[in-house]
């Protein structure tokens, strides 16, 4: 009778397993299908981007009514950029990093291989990119939502040094690692301003690997870099990763690039 069940169970967990494989392969072909169904590279760009915008909502909204579901169980969107930095490591590759923020001469030696953007962070109107945010905590989605509003806009050089904000490259999203619930709010309602501190140009993994609509897969040999994460939280990492690659495709810069992939803002 146990073995029975244990024969079971695991014909159980193995068609879903072939079923969860085919659902985010399908719903990862119905992305990339509606950008390679553009015949104009600029409408390739704008769709892609849209994709971007809807993709970081969804996972916003997302993670924020899971946040008042459960108890401090709702999945942690920040993971996207940990994920990217993971592959790196793995295939030991090293990615361009603009830090722009001011840098103490006694730390400077931590910056050393870093491009140091001397004009500080860089302002953005708070809904004019996508921005990736971990809103975890019920309470102060709530809260927040209360004390930033049309006469208390969000002031993102006031609250600078609460502000942790990493545009990442391809990709043209902000991936927020400070502040969460504050911009959370602020885009609610659009108003204010907020900072971007550091760029990250992932570009270079492009020529190395590739999201399959399940698993990240090194180009050479077509194996599968083992990644600990949630399956959603891959996917959906893939799924903008793969968007990137449009971007990067099409030659696409939100702001100036240098040579050295520096971008020269």
């Amino acid at each position: 009778m146990l073995n029975f069940l244990r024969k079971l169970f695991g014909s159980i967990q193995g068609s879903k397993s072939v079923i969860d494989y085919k659902g985010y392969k399908n719903k990862f072909t119905n992305y990339m299908n509606m950008v390679e169904g553009c015949s104009k590279n600029e409408d390739r760009v704008k769709t892609a981007q849209n994709l971007l915008m809807v993709v970081v909502e969804y996972l916003n909204f997302d993670e924020a009514i899971q946040a008042v579901e459960t108890n401090h169980e709702a999945q942690d969107n920040s993971l996207i950029e940990e994920i990217y930095n993971k592959i790196v490591y793995e295939i030991d590759l090293t990615i361009d990093e603009i830090i722009c923020r001011s840098i103490h001469p006694d730390d400077a030696k931590y910056y050393k291989n870093k491009t140091i953007r001397e004009q500080g962070p860089i302002e953005i109107m708070v809904k004019e990119l996508p921005i990736l945010l971990n809103p975890w905590n019920s309470n102060r989605i709530i809260t927040n939502l209360d004390t930033i509003n049309n006469q208390n806009p969000f002031d993102g050089d006031r609250y600078s040094y609460n502000i942790e904000n990493h545009y990442v490259y391809p990709m043209d999203i902000v991936i927020c690692n400070g502040a969460n619930h504050s911009q959370f709010a602020a885009r609610m309602i659009n108003k204010g301003n907020t900072v971007i501190k550091e760029v990250r140009d992932y570009s270079v993994l492009y020529e190395h690997v590739y999201f399959d609509g399940k698993d990240y897969r090194n180009k050479e040999g077509h194996l599968i870099i083992s990644l600990d994460y949630n399956k959603k939280v891959i996917f959906y990492s893939g799924v903008i990763f793969e968007l990137g690659r449009f971007l990067l495709d099409a030659d696409y810069h939100r702001f100036k690039e240098t040579r050295k992939t520096a971008l020269d803002f």
